[in-house]
């Protein structure tokens, strides 16, 4: 794990050699932090590496359940979704495949699958509040905030992609369109390696992937 400190200190070095302007007096480190940030929310958005979950109160009659009332973070893609009266998966489909009354139907929830941007859909719907829905999730992480902060979902080896990022960000504000693409070409391929990777881990999961499906929300 690799904290802030580190990462800015590495910024800095790498804006200093290719740039032969001292970062402190161009950039305080605030801004670069910033740009770390922006460039930690965009990859956990593109690639899913933060994972968790969170754990839903079954009620009764109802279909449609907002995930910002469950978690802190902010959801970017449902994973899967497990029930724990039927202790099983609740199978992902695209709800074009529904009829026309499905949210009248009444039962323990068979499927599921994102409507909008927070809400998370249910089908059929019970009618009596019973068990709870395991929702799986890929999110975006809290900002960093203090000098040693540090992230253990990333793996090491993805790091230098924030800083790619940041440094794009600090090239295209000096005015130098040539390094920004240049940089930002180097983070879109770690960001590609590190979506590989973690599509990697998911492949065979028998539960399947709801943003794959039904979009993400």
């Amino acid at each position: 794990m690799i904290p802030l400190s580190t990462l800015v200190s590495r910024v800095r070095i790498r804006y200093e050699a290719e740039s032969g302007v001292s970062s402190p007096t161009r950039w305080q480190g605030s801004y670069i932090i910033g740009f770390i940030n922006e460039g930690l929310e965009s990859l956990a958005e593109a690639t899913g590496f933060y994972e968790r979950y969170c754990t839903i109160p079954v009620e009764a009659d109802r279909t449609y359940y907002d995930l910002r009332g469950f978690t802190p973070e902010t959801v970017s893609t449902v994973r899967s979704v497990w029930s724990t009266v039927r202790n099983d998966w609740v199978t992902p489909i695209n709800p074009e495949n529904l009829t026309n009354d499905w949210e009248l139907a009444t039962g323990e929830p068979l499927v599921c699958f994102t409507r909008g941007i927070f809400w998370l859909a249910i089908h059929p719907h019970p009618a009596s509040s019973a068990g709870f829905l395991r929702v799986h999730f890929a999110g975006i992480p809290s900002r960093f905030t203090h000098t040693q902060a540090v992230l253990g979902d990333l793996p090491d080896q993805f790091y230098p992609a924030l800083e790619d990022y940041a440094l794009y960000e600090m090239a295209a504000l000096d005015g130098r369109p040539k390094r920004a693409i240049d940089h930002f070409k180097s983070y879109s391929a770690r960001e590609k390696t590190l979506r590989d990777y973690i599509d990697r881990r998911l492949v065979g999961s028998t539960a399947g992937r709801l943003g794959k499906l039904a979009g993400r929300i």
